[in-house]
């Protein structure tokens, strides 16, 4: 499982890359995906409504958020 490192980034960079990245993505596949802009965070779901793609879990962990996005098959 492939894991991306957004911290440090601020809204909307964050969600243009989960974007890009999904995209590429086979189907099935899960991106573990770190985030600690709350804005952000918050796109992800109006995204996954949008696109279809399955938010398999957003957890706080500390000074930032676990997002799991698994590509629509």
């Amino acid at each position: 499982m492939r894991t991306v490192d957004l911290r440090g980034k601020r809204s909307p960079y964050p969600i243009i890359q989960i974007a890009k990245i999904v995209k590429k993505a086979s189907p099935g596949e899960t991106i573990n995906f770190l985030i600690n802009d709350k804005e952000s965070v918050d796109e992800v779901y109006d995204w996954i409504k949008r696109t279809g793609h399955l938010l398999k879990a957003v957890v706080k962990r500390g000074d930032h958020w676990l997002v799991q996005i698994a590509k629509r098959e």
